[in-house]
């Protein structure tokens, strides 16, 4: 057993010492429950509060391989589901009957080995949670003999993030990477006496390995013989000199960066905690975050705060039931489309169906096996994240729109405040960018726009939002952040960006930007916060550009 499978383990061990410990208490609960149909005066009410509690018993166990004593549960709730569909009172028979599954349930509960089907469970998690991220990955090998160009693209593309190593010969780039491999390599085509001499190189390193590495050609040639010999030589892609620096590197982005995306965030509704808790574990050992709400008349203020991407509901709880409370989410123009997905023992397929006609998704039954669990939830969860990426991104840059930008730092000023922590806001303006569009062509200009945008998203911290705020005008958002350290890195960027070139027909170009900073510590609160940006950018831009200025406070 590896370590990640035994600290699994511990965790599920003690969730399920948990869940057997209370069921004494469970099953007395139950008893009282039919004791107030007995005796009380709105048997109705207290037959659907026995037939809860039982059916939430039964589902339970099962969830955690507590068979025999799911089974005797399965059996209670069959009596007590009879009796609310009948249209007389329980005969003597039915009290008998339910007596002595209650006796069983007892017998059961203390015969339990805690130990029953835990290995089955951990074997089942382990395989469900095997997938892990991979590494970020960053390595370029570049090999060109022109000693200019090599300069020029290595320095081009480390611009962008990449940790570049280049060579003049491609015996120096097969020796590297027979020693450490990078993630791609940029290769050019043609070298003295030798105009494939690139293909025929790379065929030679790829013939050697299993997994071949990812191999962008770069050449003056575009001719389709010239291609064809990529191709064969196991080109990603191909690019003809001059080269577009902000495709190279965007196809570069595409084929070396495995960037762990932002993990789904699921909200689970159920009122029994023990239950909650193991769900909660096996959508966390795939990766996700999860919020766990006990009390469904609660949901509400952790809805809003947690943001969830989808959420996981029990069909019967007290208070209200699952479609009950699906329907009233649904109301809100805010949730109308948030996936809800129904996670009960409910087997009868009419009341399935309605649960889904009323507000659900799906439905998926109790016990469920943990990577049926993940893969219904991860399909759900991603269209949801598609739909809102959708509604909060900018077209051309990928960046957060103006909107979404202005909640991201509502929500980080919050945080920061609750923490007592800095966040610093940051205003980035292409410098005469008017003149770019003038002289080169709109197309361009939006290539200068998105060559920015990625260098931006590609440079700061994971943590850092960044958006677009109109026209030539990004923002960045820096939680936890100095405004001495956000100097820097806005500094930078600033340098990484100025070095990049911008192929227009035969002339080459490039542009600046310039930069404001202002910290929530002098300012307060959000529009405080933008406009002492925007003044300091203001400043810089009046300054002669092209430098990041820091705000001094109101």
């Amino acid at each position: 057993m590896n370590t990640k499978t035994t600290i699994v383990a511990a965790k599920l061990k003690k969730i399920r010492e948990a869940y057997i410990k209370q069921l004494p208490a469970q099953l007395e609960a139950i008893r009282s429950a039919y004791s107030a149909f007995v005796v009380g005066d709105d048997a109705h009410a207290s037959l659907e509060d026995l037939h809860r509690r039982i059916h939430t018993m039964k589902g339970a166990c099962a969830s955690f391989r507590l068979s025999m004593l799911s089974a005797e549960a399965a059996a209670g709730e069959h009596l007590a589901k009879d009796a609310l569909c009948a249209s007389s009172a329980p005969d003597r028979q039915w009290h008998q009957k339910m007596q002595e599954h209650f006796t069983r349930m007892e017998h059961e509960i203390s015969t339990i080995d805690p130990l029953q089907g835990m290995d089955l469970q951990i074997h089942e998690l382990a395989i469900a949670a095997e997938k892990t991220a991979e590494r970020e990955r960053k390595l370029v090998y570049l090999c060109e003999d022109d000693s200019f160009q090599r300069l020029t693209l290595a320095t081009q593309i480390g611009c962008f993030g990449f940790e570049v190593f280049s060579f003049g010969e491609p015996e120096q780039l097969s020796n590297a990477v027979q020693n450490s491999p990078p993630d791609v390599i940029v290769m050019d085509m043609i070298f003295p006496d030798n105009p494939s001499g690139g293909a025929e190189i790379m065929k030679v390193i790829q013939s050697t390995r299993d997994n071949p590495i990812p191999t962008v050609f770069i050449s003056s040639r575009d001719t389709l013989e010239s291609r064809l010999s990529a191709v064969r030589a196991g080109s990603s892609a191909y690019f003809v000199k001059p080269i577009n620096m902000t495709d190279l590197c965007s196809t570069l982005s595409l084929l070396t960066w495995a960037v762990k995306p932002e993990p789904y965030r699921i909200m689970i509704v159920d009122d029994d905690p023990q239950l909650a808790e193991y769900h909660a574990l096996i959508l966390q050992e795939a990766g996700m975050i999860t919020l766990t709400v006990n009390d469904p008349l609660q949901v509400m203020s952790p809805l809003f705060e947690f943001k969830p991407d989808l959420i996981l509901m029990d069909m019967y709880m007290p208070g209200c039931n699952g479609m009950e409370l699906a329907k009233a989410i649904r109301q809100m123009g805010t949730y109308f489309s948030i996936p809800i997905v129904y996670l009960s023992s409910e087997t009868d397929i009419d009341k399935q169906f309605e649960a889904m006609h009323i507000g659900g998704d799906e439905f998926l039954t109790k016990p469920i096996k943990p990577h049926y669990l993940i893969s219904s939830v991860v399909v759900r969860a991603e269209r949801m994240k598609i739909i809102r990426s959708q509604m909060v991104r900018d077209s051309m840059t990928g960046l957060f729109n103006h909107t979404a930008t202005k909640e991201h730092l509502d929500t980080a000023i919050a945080h920061a405040q609750r923490k007592q922590e800095e966040v610093c806001f940051a205003m980035i303006d292409v410098d005469k960018f008017k003149n770019v569009n003038d002289t080169y062509g709109h197309p361009l200009g939006d290539r200068v726009l998105i060559a920015l945008a990625r260098l931006i998203r590609q440079r700061v911290r994971k943590a850092d939002i960044v958006g677009r705020f109109g026209g030539e005008e990004f923002a960045v958002i820096l939680p936890g952040c100095t405004i001495s350290e956000a100097g820097v890195l806005l500094n930078e960027l600033r340098e990484s960006f100025a070095a990049v070139s911008f192929q227009a027909k035969d002339e080459t170009f490039s542009c600046t930007f310039s930069c404001g900073i202002a910290p929530l510590s002098l300012y307060g609160d959000s529009a405080a916060l933008n406009a002492g940006a925007d003044e300091a950018l203001y400043v810089a831009k009046n300054g002669g550009r092209n430098q990041v200025v820091a705000a001094k406070g109101r």
